[in-house]
């Protein structure tokens, strides 16, 4: 277990979503005051979409709204689908934030991935993002994938590419992901893991005998990561840097 390793462990699964939209907010007001504006790269997948409902009803510490008309939104991977397709990132993120606060649209960077060249939309991609995210939120399969980087897959070796369009095992397989080197550039990183189906690959990506060639989560050690209890079950004991009660599941500053 590397003493890097930030880790916060919570009850459940709808504890991570209040905890998650918490930090993902606090991110974004230190980002607007140190730089004014906020770069912030969304994670697709099931565990983060209540984070995104949470953080669209959040306000700053002094009560105002966040400041939405300064923060740029990427997305960390999208599959090869319409953004309206019921397995596209953006989409699931539109219905669950975008379309519930007053973000511009020019700030919106969806990615094209159903564009007929996911390639050139790759190239097309890496000209939008900035040269490192203030925060990027990331998941994790029970097979230890994150964005779309699959164990094995050639993009891992990736070191000068930002976007790429892979293939992966899983439907649907074409996709556009961001590389490991805007992973090691950005600013922070947030990674979300819930369920009792990824404790093995959590304490595996914080093995540093795994390497991230079999474990593309391995990537993010040393990150910040945010567990339910399951998804935390194999971890060491000393690991656990704080536990949050389940009374805080629904607290908001809202």
């Amino acid at each position: 277990m590397t003493s890097a390793a930030r880790i916060t462990i919570v009850a459940d699964a709808a504890a991570l979503a209040g905890v998650a939209a918490e930090r993902i907010a606090a991110a974004i007001v230190a980002a607007v005051a140190a730089r004014g504006r906020a770069d912030v790269a969304l994670a697709g997948g099931n565990t983060p979409r209540r984070a995104y409902e949470l953080l669209a009803a959040r306000r700053a510490p002094d009560g105002a709204s966040l400041p939405w008309s300064q923060v740029h939104l990427y997305w960390g991977d999208e599959r090869c689908v319409p953004p309206d397709h019921p397995d596209s990132n953006f989409g699931a993120a539109r219905a669950a934030l975008i379309d519930r606060v007053a973000l511009p649209p020019a700030n919106v960077h969806r990615l094209r991935a159903d564009a007929p060249d996911p390639a050139a939309a790759a190239l097309e991609y890496e000209r939008e993002l900035p040269p490192a995210l203030d925060l990027l939120l990331l998941g994790m399969g029970p097979d230890g994938h994150t964005a779309s980087l699959f164990p094995g897959a050639a993009a891992l070796q990736e070191a000068s590419r930002r976007v790429v369009a892979v293939i992966g095992p899983k439907p649907p397989p074409r996709r556009l992901t961001l590389t490991p080197p805007v992973i090691a550039a950005a600013r922070a990183v947030l990674v979300l893991a819930a369920g009792a189906d990824k404790a093995a690959a959590v304490a595996r990506a914080h093995d540093p005998a795994t390497p991230a060639s079999a474990l593309p989560a391995a990537l993010l050690r040393g990150r910040d990561w945010l567990l339910d209890r399951a998804a935390a079950a194999e971890i060491e004991t000393t690991a656990r840097a704080s536990v949050r009660p389940r009374t805080e599941e629904g607290r908001s500053c809202a």
